[in-house]
């Protein structure tokens, strides 16, 4: 339902949570949130070695139903089995710490305004996910100022892309709450709030002819929303398992609903007597003025008993091929395309790493690229002693297509797929010819959470990759490159550096981070290329030959419309976009970088003093 509500921003500091742990331990105390905390979670987020793990300042940021739904539903409810729920939810208030504060009344808008002209509808900004705004009018983009910024409450983690009309900005968010924000002032129009925390970029397709908002959220359970009024039309859930997600964006064509199906196996194997793994990937088409079912494609069968672990625990798979991706839809040949993940335990299978062309009509697989074979892992993969008894007898590389495909043409007009993958490889296949490889780049080493992340763009002649090499791979080369789309040929490359020292730190805004890297999907914006990457920057490069034309630094505290206190972060996932001549940057990205809950807004004009 849509209604003002009261909304927060944890301000709980570190040395509450450590001096509680503390104070408890040394009277004896029976066992209360600071035990369960030092029991079942210090051990991991204090010092986090694997970069796909929050720090404490990060999960002190969150909002107290993101924290639940992942102790209780999500991705750490194995590591509170045996607690009951009372001591979880008592957990969850001691990290999450909400302060109810109530948004001011002048936050909201005056006005009712109708939905008018969609502007930028779905994660893909096309059919064919181009991620190019051909009709922004941002000028040289040397001349963008900062129009007005909101304060996200709840949030350490901005990791959903708006969608925009000529009014609108509907912004989804992990708190479960989806905002409706005007477009010139940043007033709050209607606020609808889910059960659970939404995960998925929106997406604004039309239920029996009325503009809506299709969002998936952490159980898989698609959201319709009526994008006037914020009332619920249906939900319908998605989930192919219990550990099922939506990750990436559903996409509406004609009178069907296509949702990527993703998992969190990946996560629940750390827990070394979790029976890893049963769930995998899928794609679910969906009738889009009912959100019924209408046929389901499934990346593996179904799961087996396999061997049991070094700890006696039975092992189960084929599991894992999640769909990260949002799809590509060729109307031409009436079929669509995804990436898939890697597998989350032995034996790995043919359509992990894999772009997978679908049948839109029946759901049949028609053809299948596998980008790397024999890939199997999971995050007791790297883990020492039992720790990692759930890693796959295969062991990585992780090397998944996060990025969702792109349909471009070359020079001589023919249709081209073009997909990255986490291994730093960029490839172009031939849809006509069952995926064959026209040509393939390999950009740089790759990692887990490197090569290219989580999107590329293209324009009539180039496509454009992010490259997210993180520290610590060797030779990386982060940065944002743009090769020719007949033959991958180089055409310009901006190297990602720091240009600074880093200092260890337990500061949650570091003047200098670590994480530097491009991860977050690019786009494009008329002639720029818009880029954001992990230490807070935004960039506009020209298309042409890479040159900066704008930067700004949003790790820094912001002035908000809505009298929230905010702070920008890492950018991440979807990135920064642009319509007309609006550049929109959600910046926060707590899970691998710096948490944040600002959404910033900049037009062109007077540029913007760097702060």
């Amino acid at each position: 339902m849509a209604y003002r509500l009261p909304i927060a921003f944890p301000q709980r500091a570190r040395r509450r949570v450590l001096g509680a742990l503390a104070f408890a331990l040394a009277a004896g105390a029976a066992a209360g949130p600071a035990e369960d905390y030092a029991k079942h979670c210090a051990s991991c987020h204090e010092n986090p070695a694997d970069a796909k793990v929050p720090t404490l300042a990060g999960m002190q940021r969150m909002h107290s139903l993101r924290l639940r739904h992942a102790l209780l539903r999500g991705k750490m409810r194995e590591y509170t089995t045996g607690m009951g729920r009372a001591d979880v939810l008592a957990l969850v208030e001691h990290l999450a710490g909400d302060q109810h504060d109530r948004v001011p009344d002048a936050a909201y808008c005056r006005a009712a305004t109708p939905v008018t002209e969609v502007r930028l509808g779905h994660w893909g900004f096309d059919a064919g996910n181009s991620r190019w705004q051909r009709d922004a009018r941002l000028g040289d983009a040397g001349a963008l100022r900062l129009k007005w910024a909101f304060g996200v409450p709840g949030v350490s983690e901005m990791r959903s892309q708006p969608a925009v009309t000529n009014s609108t900005i509907y912004l989804p968010t992990v708190t479960g709450r989806l905002y409706a924000l005007d477009r010139e002032t940043g007033c709050i129009r209607w606020v609808y709030s889910a059960e659970r925390p939404l995960r998925t970029a929106a997406t604004i397709g039309r239920v029996k002819g009325r503009p809506t908002l299709f969002v998936g959220d952490m159980e898989a359970v698609i959201h319709a929303v009526d994008a006037a009024t914020g009332a619920g039309v249906w939900q319908s859930s998605a989930a192919l398992f219990d550990a099922s997600v939506t990750t990436g964006a559903p996409v509406q064509h004609g009178s069907r609903l296509f949702v990527p199906v993703s998992a969190f196996g990946v996560a629940l194997a750390m827990r070394p007597q979790y029976e890893c793994c049963k769930s995998h990937g899928g794609v679910q088409a969906l009738d889009a003025d009912t959100g019924e079912i209408l046929w389901t494609t499934h990346m593996t069968e179904d799961a087996k008993p396999t061997y049991k672990s070094e700890l006696g625990v039975q092992m189960w798979g084929p599991s894992g091929a999640a769909v990260w991706t949002s799809p590509a839809i060729d109307a031409k040949r009436g079929v669509l395309y995804v990436g898939t993940g890697e597998n989350t335990s032995s034996p790995a299978t043919e359509l992990s790493d894999a772009i997978v062309a679908i049948d839109m009509e029946n759901g049949d697989i028609k053809w299948h690229f596998q980008g790397t074979a024999g890939d199997a892992f999971n995050m007791a993969c790297g883990r020492r002693g039992p720790a990692g008894a759930n890693c796959p007898k295969e062991n990585g590389p992780d090397f998944d297509f996060g990025a969702s495909v792109v349909i471009a043409r070359n020079s001589k007009g023919k249709d081209v797929l073009l997909a990255g993958q986490k291994s730093g490889a960029v490839f172009a296949l031939d849809p006509d010819k069952q995926g064959e490889v026209i040509w393939q780049r390999r950009l740089s080493p790759g990692s887990a959470l490197g090569g290219v992340h989580w999107g590329i763009a293209a324009d009539e002649t180039q496509v454009y990759v992010a490259i997210g090499d993180p520290p610590g791979v060797p030779e990386r080369r982060p940065g944002v490159q743009a090769l020719r789309i007949d033959d991958g040929a180089d055409v310009w490359r901006h190297v990602g550096e720091r240009g600074c020292t880093p200092k260890r730190t337990s500061e949650p805004w570091p003047e200098c981070s670590f994480r530097h890297e491009f991860s977050a999907a690019v786009s494009l914006a008329g002639d720029v290329v818009l880029a954001g990457a992990l230490d807070g920057r935004v960039l506009a490069l020209d298309r042409k030959d890479g040159t900066v034309k704008w930067t700004f630094a949003t790790n820094r505290s912001f002035t908000t419309v809505n009298e929230i206190e905010a702070h920008g972060g890492a950018i991440d996932n979807a990135g920064v976009v642009a319509v007309d001549d609006l550049v929109i940057a959600p910046s926060g990205y707590g899970l691998f970088g710096m948490p944040g809950n600002a959404l910033l807004v900049f037009a062109a004009g007077e540029a913007s003093p760097e702060p």
